[in-house]
């Protein structure tokens, strides 16, 4: 019964942390509509550390903290389960708070090195959500290493949703009132503050602020105890989740370098500010597309762990290139047809076209990231969890790199081009680090070679629909870009669906371990039969 709940509490995890991508992403096309481009910039200037922090908070130090206290409990170590919490907690909120210092004190500085000065203001504001990590972090490691995961789940749902309700609420307020871009942003980051405070007291909640009350008075804890046993799981905590945390480290060498590297050119800087925003929207379409497109491939790497744990090299192989091809299907699909629909798509989501080539080339980076963590979660099935994070390493410095080199010359389209090679690089590397440990399993060629043809297919067909639409309609409005957009995906969604039907690109065997495409083709042939 104890394993079925936590399997359950597993799901119930997985779905909202999938939820939460989803919220986390979509929420910045209103937000965008609401505050135009310069808020937009703003905003994105100043996420990066959000970003970080909820990382940490979700997948970093509730994973170690849990994982060490599930071996204490295990061994009837009680008291040293509680201290361990109490090290974290304490440790964390000593550590945040010489960090909230730093980033209040240095918020001009940073600013400066942002080159923009008026920017001081929103990473004040920003900077409070530091405080929410040891509340998080132990809050969740606690309950997680009792196998209790739905207290985690729905305090992550509640902070996510009353972020956004906030974020947005006080942007249309604050644009109604006419205030500025930056003025606009310490809104939104306060918004990001009190979604996470309500996050906290939903946790508080829903565990009977257990894990509050279990914690050690401070005075029986030394300080230098706290500090090294809070270095050890730091250094875990940032390895664990690096590959998580690689788009928000990516978007945040591009808050640092993109306006600075425009103005380098000679762009003067109110061109470079609003430019920057137009370059940002390619944000959210990398993340929503990344997200929904490793949502199916992902559900294969417990298996594959199992299979591997349980040495069963044949399904173990299996499940990795099953894994690949529908990260191909899916992730090509959603990147072939972003990349034929991406103007009247920009127009649609964010009001005009501004910056349409720079999105085309963004959409690549969805197929080479969802790569990345489709083949990170496949290493760390093998328990090679070191590989992605090197990976990343690499890739962050690639990026700044490229971004050095290719904005001055190119803009922000060498920027996205940057993006797209330093993902790219990264994806190679994890698949010749398989190879190189013997575990790298592709499969037969010719069931990649039957994906390209659907793939040339849905994207020829899509062209032509989007491209007869277009002559049709013969207007340029938002309506209309929004009638071609929406119609033409759903058009190359039907092919897709169609060829899955038409052509044998999984077996029956292969169908019945994935069930959610299962459960919709069965569906789909009991209305066509």
């Amino acid at each position: 019964m104890k394993n079925r709940g936590v399997l359950q509490g597993i799901a119930v995890l997985s779905a909202a942390a999938l939820l939460a991508k989803i919220l986390s992403a979509a929420y910045r096309i209103p937000y965008q509509n609401l505050s135009g481009d310069m808020g937009y910039y703003v905003y994105q200037q100043i996420y990066p550390l959000y970003g970080i922090i909820m990382v940490l908070s979700m997948y970093g130090f509730p994973v170690v903290l849990s994982k060490r206290r599930s071996e204490l409990l295990a061994s009837g170590r009680v008291n040293e389960a509680r201290n361990v919490t109490s090290l974290l907690f304490y440790g964390l909120l000593l550590i945040v708070t010489f960090l909230w210092l730093g980033l209040f004190m240095l918020a001009p500085y940073i600013a400066q090195l942002m080159a923009d000065e008026q920017l001081a203001g929103p990473i004040r504001a920003m900077s409070f959500v530091v405080f929410l990590l040891p509340f998080l972090s132990v809050g969740r490691g606690h309950h997680q290493g009792e196998g209790e995961l739905v207290s985690t789940a729905v305090s992550h749902i509640v902070e996510q949703l009353v972020r956004v309700l906030f974020i947005l609420g006080f942007t249309y307020l604050f644009v109604t009132l006419g205030f500025d871009a930056y003025k606009i942003g310490v809104a939104a980051a306060y918004g990001s503050f009190i979604g996470g405070v309500i996050g906290v007291i939903a946790l508080l909640l829903l565990t009977r602020a257990v894990w509050i009350r279990q914690l050690v008075h401070p005075k029986k804890l030394q300080l230098a105890k706290v500090l090294n046993e809070n270095i050890g799981m730091i250094r875990q905590s940032i390895f664990i989740c690096l590959s998580a945390l690689i788009f928000v480290l990516l978007q945040l060498i591009d808050a640092f370098t993109i306006v600075r590297f425009l103005q380098w050119s000679g762009v003067p800087a109110s061109e470079a500010f609003p430019t920057k925003g137009i370059y940002d929207r390619g944000q959210p379409l990398v993340q929503l597309g990344t997200v929904l497109t490793t949502t199916l491939s992902l559900a294969l790497v417990p298996m594959l762990s199992k299979a591997v744990a349980t040495k069963k090299v044949m399904a173990a192989n299996h499940y990795q290139t099953l894994s690949y091809r529908l990260t191909l299907l899916i992730g090509g699909a959603a990147t072939i047809g972003l990349i034929i629909i991406i103007e009247p798509t920009n127009h649609m989501l964010f009001t005009d076209t501004l910056g349409t080539d720079v999105l085309r080339v963004m959409s690549i980076a969805i197929l080479f990231s969802s790569f990345f963590v489709t083949a990170s979660a496949v290493l760390q099935g093998y328990n090679l969890a070191f590989l992605p994070a090197i990976a990343v390493g690499i890739g962050v410095i690639l990026k700044l790199i490229l971004n050095s080199m290719f904005v001055p010359i190119l803009g922000t389209i060498g920027a996205a081009w940057a993006t797209v090679i330093a993902v790219f690089v990264m994806v190679v590397y994890l698949l010749l680090a398989l190879k190189r440990k013997n575990h790298l399993f592709i499969g037969n060629y010719k069931s990649y070679l039957q994906i390209v043809m659907v793939l040339i297919l849905m994207g020829v067909v899509t062209w032509l629909w989007k491209e007869g639409v277009t002559t049709i309609l013969h207007l340029h409005t938002r309506a209309t870009d929004s009638i071609i957009a929406l119609s033409s995906a759903l058009v190359g969604g039907i092919v897709v669906v169609g060829c899955l039907f038409t052509f044998s690109l999984f077996t029956e065997e292969e169908w019945s371990k994935i069930p959610k495409l299962n459960k919709l083709r069965v569906r789909l042939m009991k209305r066509r039969g």
